[in-house]
């Protein structure tokens, strides 16, 4: 902690804090009283390190522009306080007082001179506006940078002004190639092709095949070490945990929200662009505000609301190009998955089946927003599948499609898992298979129409979702190449489809199940008497949450290997006399933990060719709400995150190798790109993205030269810890 106001600590912090409270109740009751309070609690308890007493009040003050809610859940400034907007207003202000006490040593538009060059440098301290707060306030110990002694709003004013210069400096570098002119367009062929390239993450796998894996040379499991954090963003959303994943193409990386998309720079972190819309209140949600990302083709990006809207922004300037409606949210229907682009057209999904909607995947024309197909997940009476329903339960009988699917162009086909049906614990209501729900369908990419599907749990009764990555892959299956469809299905078996023809080959299980006695020649589960909901409880496994959900896999070709995150507990499953609880939701019942279980959480590597589990690295025993999803890097390495700690297993031997605490829950897979040249990993933690760069790494994971500054080391115990160096820059 720094000195400053620390003096007489004994008697300043009492009645310090006994002050601030008194400022904190009078002002922010209606501004988050209780999360204003807790920020002085923890003040008092000495866990905000880096944040000053006397700077509380300032943060606290209503309408501050200080993101207070993830302060408190990180506890760590460095990365979520931001120069409020409140203060760009103020860079002409900053320019003066930057001239009278900054300019001697940094030069007049601050290109160095006696201090270091600030416009066009990352710097040392801290790429964050709070580490340039600091050094500021402080100064660095043992330089020329002495405190500066400026007021708390002289201080933003400052770092207002430069940040106005360092964006004008961005702005003259071959970064952003064609900025004013627009960004050159993204092209179907360097979609098709992205699952082997490591520049960019062009789609929400990575690309068509859902391997999530990209083969960097330099990154093994001796260099992933030398991580080193370059610089992190706070994503101004109301979750407090993202489960987005961005997208890095023509210098920009995409990031959502349930109320925007935000551009940043994947050099500098620096924010090139926002697009703002507040989805419409009312909308029916089971599982919270979220928003898994976007897609891009051209000159566009294709962003799916929560009220069920799908918009096409400009990818140079954000603007929107068009803007449809997709389904109803009045009706219970919601959008939190990413789209694909496959195919010359925009494919999305929807979700709601808890609220009794009738599912569908729908495909738009990316220049227009026409809606070019339908295919309706459920099968109505009269319909190929029909028979499977009894009268008009299909109408609203769930099979939702909220997770991004896979494309194989050479097929023209179009994979998409789908949801459980409605309503999820009265399977009586409901007789029959209930046709294509907790399926995967097999479409035809022009037209839509159904080339095959198969149904992993006919007439779900435990909310088993199908909604989980497709992994496609070719591979030698009983001596004959073939082209596979892999999928880890939340009811707890791993299997194995022909992707051409849907043919079942084989299914195994990958943790603890109680459901099923095994598949006839068909792939048709064998289901076990007295496993269905019950009004006084049934016991099964696995859980409601699944084996896995809808977090990501990854699949290394070199070993032959999917690689999931897996989760191994059971729930009491009751069938309930309400069709539709208090709050809307058409479930027929409910499902709780087993009191006595404490869940596995695991990344399990499964091989494709045995079905058997060939490593499990456990995670811990805690019921975090989420498991991040998994990135493969070759057959090298495994990346991914649970709870706080971001970590990389040996992909061969599941050893870990490396691990990160970034203060805050990981609910979503992390990705790589580069930014000139250079290996970048990008990780979200509750709603903060974390930036890290391999420097100094040569292809092959040979040692360059000595590494540039950073702002972090691997292993620090925040997540953005600012680290000595002479000056400001």
């Amino acid at each position: 902690m720094n000195g400053r106001g620390l003096k007489h600590r004994s008697v300043l912090i009492p009645l310090g804090l006994l002050g601030i409270l008194v400022l904190g109740v009078a002002s922010a009751v209606s501004e988050g009283f209780w999360v204003r309070l807790q920020l002085i609690g923890l003040k008092s308890a000495g866990a905000l390190e880096g944040v000053s007493l006397t700077e509380i009040p300032s943060l606290l003050r209503p309408h501050s522009g200080f993101n207070l809610p993830t302060l408190v859940s990180t506890r760590n400034p460095y990365a979520v306080l931001e120069l409020p907007a409140t203060f760009h207003a103020d860079s002409a202000d900053g320019a003066r007082i930057f001239e009278s006490r900054c300019a001697t040593c940094h030069g007049p538009t601050a290109e160095g001179g006696v201090g270091p060059a600030l416009a066009a440098a990352t710097p040392k301290h801290g790429a964050t506006d709070w580490a340039m707060f600091r050094v500021i306030r402080d100064g660095v110990p043992g330089t020329p940078m002495r405190a500066t002694g400026l007021s708390f709003a002289d201080t933003w004013r400052v770092i207002a002004h430069v940040r106005s210069l360092q964006h004008g400096a961005a702005n003259h570098t071959p970064e952003r190639p064609g900025a004013t002119a627009g960004v050159v367009p993204v092209s179907a062929e360097e979609i098709a092709g992205a699952d082997t390239t490591d520049d960019t993450w062009l789609a929400y796998a990575g690309g068509w095949s859902g391997r999530r894996n990209k083969d960097v040379p330099e990154l093994t499991a001796a260099t992933v070490r030398e991580l080193n954090l370059v610089w992190a963003h706070q994503l101004s959303a109301d979750p407090t945990t993202s489960q987005t994943t961005p997208i890095a193409v023509r210098g920009l990386l995409l990031l959502t929200t349930v109320n925007g998309v935000t551009a940043l720079s994947q050099r500098t972190g620096e924010v090139r662009w926002r697009f703002y819309r507040e989805p419409s209140t009312g909308v029916s949600l089971c599982c919270g505000r979220t928003n898994r990302g976007v897609a891009v083709l051209g000159s566009r990006v294709y962003y799916p609301t929560l009220d069920a809207h799908l918009i096409a922004l400009d990818l140079a300037t954000g603007k929107v190009v068009w803007d449809v409606v997709v389904a109803d949210y009045l009706e219970g229907y919601s959008m939190s998955g990413a789209p694909l682009v496959a195919g010359g057209k925009v494919i999305v999904g929807v979700g709601g089946s808890e609220f009794g909607v009738r599912g569908f995947l729908d495909a738009y024309d990316p220049n227009s927003g026409e809606r070019l197909w339908r295919f309706h997940t459920l099968a109505a009476p009269g319909t190929p599948g029909g028979e499977s329903w009894p009268d008009d339960a299909a109408l609203r009988g769930g099979g939702g499609t909220w997770v991004t699917g896979a494309y194989d162009p050479d097929l023209g086909l179009v994979f998409w898992g789908t949801g459980n049906p409605a309503p999820d614990f009265a399977p009586e209501v409901r007789p029959g298979d209930n046709l294509y729900t907790c399926s995967v369908i097999a479409l035809d990419v022009r037209n839509g129409r159904l080339k095959w599907s198969y149904q992993f749990t006919p007439n779900d009764s435990h909310d088993w979702d199908a909604a989980q990555q497709p992994v496609l892959v070719e591979t030698h299956w009983n001596g004959k190449l073939r082209k596979l469809l892999l999928m880890a299905n939340r009811n707890g078996f791993f299997y194995v489809l022909d992707r051409v023809t849907g043919e079942f080959l084989r299914a195994t299980p990958y943790v603890r199940q109680t459901w099923n006695d095994g598949f006839d020649s068909l792939g048709r589960p064998k289901v076990r008497l007295g496993t269905a909901p019950t009004p006084g409880g049934t016991v099964v496994y696995p859980s409601v949450t699944g084996a896995t959900n809808w977090w990501s896999p990854a699949y290394s070709d070199s070993l032959g290997l999917l690689f999931v995150p897996t989760r191994d507990m059971g729930s009491i499953y009751f069938r309930e006399p309400r069709l539709t609880d208090a709050s809307g939701q058409y479930t027929g019942g409910r499902a709780v933990p087993v009191p006595s279980d404490l869940p596995d959480n695991s990344v399990t590597a499964l091989d494709v060719q045995t079905g058997l589990v060939r490593w499990r690295a456990n995670l811990s025993h805690v019921r975090w709400s989420w498991i991040g999803g998994l990135l493969a890097i070759g057959g090298r390495l495994v990346i991914g995150g649970h709870g706080p700690e971001l970590f990389a297993y040996d992909a061969a031997t599941g050893k870990q190798v490396w691990s990160r605490n970034l203060g805050a829950t990981i609910a979503s897979p992390p990705i790589v790109f580069r930014a000139q040249g250079k290996p970048r990993l990008a990780a979200i933690a509750g709603t903060v993205l974390f930036v890290f760069e391999l420097d100094g790494i040569a292809p092959g994971g040979k040692t360059a030269g000595p590494s540039a500054p950073t702002t972090a080391k691997a292993g620090s115990t925040h997540a953005v810890s600012p680290a000595p160096a002479p000056a400001l820059e």
